[in-house]
């Protein structure tokens, strides 16, 4: 395993490095969106898009002036519950992701695409991912993931922040191990993808939970996971040529991304027995604003999170204390009787 691991962070590295080449110190995104992606950045009858100007990045440091915004993508017709926070590969225009970050917003998904500082998702830039959890508190299901280097980097991610339920890879390995998480995950790469091959992607699978979907793209290449200028060239350095056109690629990449976040499930859904729900019964409109509380504050914190997560590992404990212990019990209820109130004002 531990070769697996630094073979993985070698790859990762390359990939970083290969598409992430600049001038000097100061690293510009030179694989610019073609003219037809930035029209993806316009309203439709049913996506709305926001460039939205971010004070503060990590809540400490003002964020620059160059590198203050990212996009949201947000179904017009309906509010969206599951999110989707995309990196960008390494290098690359964000607006070359805008073509289907709209099209899956289309479909009732809350998209978001994040400029990376200097172009390149790690070693930090994936943090910037508290943010945009910050800024949207009423989704209940979030996915994290990216193209190339800015997958990589969601990898790092989505193991140290339990409220990410779901992993999207295009063309891209994690650097770490993931296969004992409650992750979902999905692995999306091309057939003719000269930068990560398919050999390199079965490789990796044993780092990702046993259950990762994988859709080989036909003919697909590492370029066209992006509506890239690569003039004059054709593709990317070192990617081969795709045999099917990007329209194509791109239909079979929101296609199977989109059906990911649809069945998507809550990772971060505790498991294990509710004292709360044995001392109050599960249809108490007290549960319901207690687990309000649980969804809507505790999760958005990490602290709250690793809470949550004693609470259910010891529920079946504390319930056979109630019940060898009856004044315990009823001690217990009329106390979260008491906190209910205080709570509703908080929750509101």
């Amino acid at each position: 395993m531990k070769i697996y691991r630094s073979t993985a962070i070698i790859l990762s590295l390359f990939i970083v490095v290969s598409l992430g080449k600049g001038n000097g110190l100061a690293i510009e995104c030179s694989h610019p969106a073609l003219p037809e992606a930035s029209d993806a950045l316009l309203r439709s009858d049913e996506v709305e898009v926001s460039t939205v100007e971010v004070d503060s990045w990590d809540g400490i440091a003002p964020a620059e002036a160059d590198d203050n915004i990212y996009y949201a993508f947000r179904p017009r017709n309906t509010a969206p519950t599951t999110a989707f926070i995309f990196l960008p590969g390494g290098n690359s225009d964000p607006v070359a992701y805008a073509p289907a970050a709209h099209q899956m917003a289309s479909w009732g998904y809350l998209i978001v695409i994040v400029p990376m500082p200097a172009c390149v998702a790690m070693p930090v830039g994936h943090l910037r991912a508290d943010k945009i959890i910050s800024d949207f508190e009423e989704i209940e299901k979030w996915a994290i993931g990216g193209h190339s280097a800015g997958g990589v980097a969601s990898c790092l991610y989505a193991e140290n922040h339990d409220i990410i339920d779901g992993l999207v890879l295009w063309a891209a390995v994690p650097p770490n191990f993931l296969a004992n998480t409650r992750l979902k995950a999905i692995s999306i790469y091309g057939s003719e993808d000269g930068r990560l091959s398919p050999e390199t992607v079965d490789q990796f699978a044993i780092l990702l939970p046993a259950d990762t979907a994988y859709v080989e793209i036909e003919g697909g290449n590492h370029t066209q996971f992006a509506y890239y200028d690569t003039s004059p060239d054709a593709y990317l350095e070192n990617d081969k040529p795709a045999t099917i056109t990007l329209e194509a690629q791109h239909e079979i990449i929101v296609s199977a991304t989109s059906d990911f976040l649809g069945d998507m499930p809550q990772r971060s859904q505790p498991d294990g027995a509710c004292p709360a729900a044995k001392l109050l019964g599960e249809e108490s409109p007290q549960l319901d604003i207690i687990r309000q509380l649980r969804d809507k504050i505790m999760k958005k914190s990490a602290a709250g999170r690793k809470l949550i997560g004693l609470y259910y590992k010891n529920g079946d404990i504390i319930i056979s204390i109630f019940d060898r212990h009856p004044g315990v019990r009823r001690t217990a209820k009329n106390i979260i009787e008491l906190l209910v109130p205080v709570i509703t004002q908080i929750v509101k």
